[in-house]
This record gives C-alpha cells, structure tokens and sequence, in this order.
C-alpha cells in the first residue's frame, strides 16, 4: 500500500524533469539554428550586421575596415566644394586686347564656391547656422570642410589650435607640411581608437605658398590637399609638376557631393576657360555648383514668381589675404541676378 501511494509521486517528479529537459533542448536548438544562420548570412563580412561592421580596427575578410569605408562615404554627401588654383603666371590672367580697361584680373590664388543649403528652408533672417565653412589658419593657409558640419567644425578648432601651439613655441607661423603632417595624425587617430568613430568629413586646405625658394617660384605655388577620414592626405592641383611656366595653368578641386559625369565635364569646361576678371571666377564657380546641385532647395516667392538660393564665395590671394562673402542669386524666369552681402 505504501509502494503504491509513492509511485505516482516518483512518476510526476520524472515528467516534470522530462518536461524540462525538452524545453532546453529546444532553447539550445534554436540559438544553435540562429548563429548557424548568422553565420551563413554575413560569412563574407559585407553585411551590415557582420561583426567586422562596428569595429574600428579589424579588417573584414576583404580587407577593408566597414566604419573608415562608412565615414569616406558621408564626407562625399556633403554639400559640393569647387576650388579653382589660379598661379601668377597663367594664361587665364591675362586680358585680352579687347577687354574693358577697367576690368581688374584675377589675383594669383585659390577661389572656392560653396551652396548654403540650409538657408533654401529656413527663414530668410537667418544669415549663418554658427559652424564656419572656410576657416583661415594663418597668412598663407586656410581650410574648407564639407560632409558631417560638426565633425568639420571639430577639427578647424584642431587646426587652429595646432596653429597657435606652433606660433607661441617657435615664434613664426606653422608650415604646410606641418600642418597636414599633425593634422592628418589627428584624423587617423580616430579610426584606431576604441570607443570613438572616425571623422565623417573630407578637409580642403588651401595654401599660398611660403615664398621664395632657390631663387625660384616653387614655394609660391597654390596648392590644394584633399584630407579625408582615413588620414590619408592627397594633392588636388599638379600646378607644381609644370617646369615651364608657359605650362602653368589654373586647376581644379571638387570635394562633397558631385555627379561623376557632371564633375567630368566641368572640369574638362573650366580647365579650358580664360578668365580675365575676379566677377568672371565667381560666376563660373557659381554656375558650376547650380548644375550640379539640381536638387538644392531653394526660397521662392509665389507673387513674384522668382526663387533665390545662397552661395558662399571666398578669394584666398596675397594681396587681399582671405575674404569671404554670401551671394544671393534671385532667377524669374530666364533672368539671373547676383548680389554680395
């Protein structure tokens, strides 16, 4: 009688572990079905959720690191950037038998054109959003920035304080080479460091040059270098690589958001330009930009019919030293007009 009161206790114990060794048979199942899965998904690291993606310093399979590849990839969404090296000894600057008497050429230097986009939806009292596109440096050098505006904004502070350091050290202002080398250094900082992200920005620094060198004008070329998130610093213009100075001529900087084919053929049409005039530079600049940037918005007026989109223009020269200016250009119908502010 005792047995058989027991035995149904003995029997409900055992259902129960059984009952629970199914259920963790089915929990191992089903995590051992999902990494197999994962697995197969993302072998060759290109997804999104492979676990090369997130990782600043290990390579995929393929060789590349996904998060410095992400970052080149929102500095090229940026608004466009067009820069135009205009050396001394050009034959864009000039004038023609023809022209106006008082028309003054370009300066030797470096022009840059860029589209104020966020002034197309927002009031028009708003003159600036407080993040500087051109930053300068010091007499000779300045620098441009376009993708992410607070990573921009992040490292002009970074090259203005490299700048200072440098003047209050060694009593003089900081060298191009210097420059790109300290600054370059901080960009690729940042895709080794754990828990950080790369920049999400490409730098335009633009330079005068620093004077004479052998007697000769190498030091006082124009130059343009690109540096993007990677750290990786390229030159933009080769006005340098020329011997003969009949060879010299203007060139060309394209950074942010351009179309292939559209940046191909408006440097193959301002390359062959001659400019005899500052208001010519800007107008071609200008110009460039609206055919790219089709899509910009724009501030339009229902009764006057007429819209008006915000350019930023800058003329980096020796004589001038940086200026900066907003160019509003109002279109009704087939009729354009500019005005500085």
């Amino acid at each position: 009688m005792i047995r058989s009161m027991i035995s149904p206790c003995f029997s409900g114990s055992r259902i129960q572990r059984n009952m629970t060794s199914m259920y963790y048979c089915f929990v191992s199942f089903i995590i051992v079905v999902s990494l197999f899965h994962h697995r197969i998904i993302f072998a060759d690291g290109s997804s999104i959720g492979s676990r090369h993606s997130y990782s600043l310093t290990t390579f995929d399979p393929s060789g590349n690191l996904d998060q410095v590849g992400r970052a080149v990839r929102a500095s090229m969404l940026g608004a466009p950037v067009v820069a135009l090296s205009i050396p001394s000894s050009s034959e864009t600057m000039v004038t023609t038998a023809d022209s106006e008497s008082s028309a003054t050429p370009p300066e030797e230097g470096i022009y840059i054109c860029i589209p104020l986009r966020f002034l197309g939806t927002t009031s028009p009292l708003i003159i600036d959003d407080g993040t500087p596109r051109i930053v300068p440096i010091s007499s000779s050098i300045c620098i441009c920035h376009t993708g992410v505006g607070a990573d921009g904004r992040a490292l002009c502070d970074i090259a203005v304080r490299l700048a200072l350091d440098y003047r209050y050290v060694y009593g003089e202002e900081i060298s191009l080479e210097e420059l790109l080398e300290a600054l370059a250094e901080k960009v690729q900082e940042m895709t080794m460091k754990a828990g950080a992200r790369p920049y999400g920005c490409a730098l335009l620094v633009a330079c005068l040059g620093s004077g004479n060198v052998d007697g000769g004008d190498k030091g006082r070329e124009a130059t343009m270098y690109r540096i993007d998130p990677s750290g990786s610093v390229e030159l933009l213009n080769a006005n340098g690589d020329f011997n003969s100075e009949n060879e010299r001529r203007a060139s060309l900087a394209f950074l942010g958001k351009w179309n292939s084919q559209k940046e191909k053929d408006l440097r193959s049409q301002l390359d062959s330009q001659q400019y005899t005039t500052e208001q010519q530079v800007q107008d071609a600049l200008i110009s460039a930009v609206e055919v790219n940037d089709d899509s910009s918005p724009t501030q339009s007026t229902p009764n006057e019919g007429k819209s008006s989109q915000t350019f930023l223009y800058a003329s980096f020269t020796r004589k001038g030293g940086l200026r900066i200016s907003r160019i509003n250009r109002e279109t009704r119908g087939d009729d354009v007009t500019s005005t500085s502010v």
